[in-house]
């Protein structure tokens, strides 16, 4: 990739897709199971940077919760649906809508000592996904923490061998081109827990919870989803997002990261 992606042109597509449905009722349970220790009701209100956070259905769900939150993002269109919510939920006094991109966050005085810096699918859209973890450590106060998701190329690789895709992956691997259409939602640059792994100790941050998002819904078969109970899915899914093998196959990956 030779620069970040900006999703102007799919913002309509998001909600449904990617906050939407069962997969965002497992997204959710394994985050809020991952982050209950900072989130405690009663506990300390935080002060929460959420970088390329879109439309923010996480973000506002801390807010909601009394916390301090500023959303930011490079797309227009995601932060006037973000607006939007907003208003419904009578958050704007606790929300505050930046249209900046990762690398600038920075910069702003008032985003300094960060308690909780989330984010989440956004370093597999990036052309420097390691210097966006190196920005948003800066961010963080002493014993604060960062909240990484990102799609697993493990995954990727597996949903092709069991296609049968044998050429495709070879292609994918050679090129390092692993996205589809422009349209789609499959990003180019799906990322190694090893690597990020490594990036995120060169930067002084140790990991404090390690889960999978999705380990196994993506390979049931739709027939299989339909017939069970969703709550069944997403409880099994928490049961299992910790646990190896399933959690290496996961879709997406969530380190939970602190800053001693």
């Amino acid at each position: 990739m030779t620069s970040d992606r900006n999703f102007d042109d799919l913002a309509h597509r998001f909600c449904n897709r990617i906050y939407g449905g069962l997969k965002g009722d497992i997204r959710l349970a394994v985050l809020n199971r991952d982050l209950a220790p900072l989130l405690e009701e009663g506990g300390p209100s935080l002060k929460v940077i959420d970088a390329g956070g879109g439309q923010g259905q996480f973000a506002m769900d801390l807010a909601a919760a009394g916390h301090r939150v500023f959303l930011a993002d490079i797309s227009a269109q995601m932060l006037a649906q973000a607006e939007q919510q907003l208003q419904e939920r009578q958050l704007q006094e606790r929300v505050t809508l930046l249209q900046r991109p990762l690398q600038e966050l920075v910069e702003l005085p008032e985003l300094q000592n960060a308690d909780l810096v989330i984010c989440h699918a956004v370093l597999e859209w990036l052309a420097r996904p390691k210097e966006a973890i190196d920005r948003l450590r800066a961010l963080l106060k002493p014993g604060g923490h960062l909240s990484l998701t990102f799609y697993n190329r493990r995954a990727l690789e597996f949903r092709l061998l069991q296609r049968g895709s044998f050429r495709q992956l070879d292609h994918n691997i050679e090129t390092g081109h692993w996205g589809g259409h422009p349209g789609s939602l499959t990003p180019q640059n799906p990322l190694l827990l090893e690597w990020v792994g490594d990036w995120v100790a060169q930067a002084g941050l140790a990991v404090v919870a390690h889960s999978g998002i999705r380990c196994f819904h993506d390979f049931m078969t739709p027939e299989m989803r339909d017939r069970l109970p969703a709550a069944a899915i997403v409880e099994k899914e928490l049961a299992y997002s910790r646990v190896e093998p399933y959690r290496q196959l996961a879709r997406y990956i969530h380190l939970l990261c602190m800053l001693p």
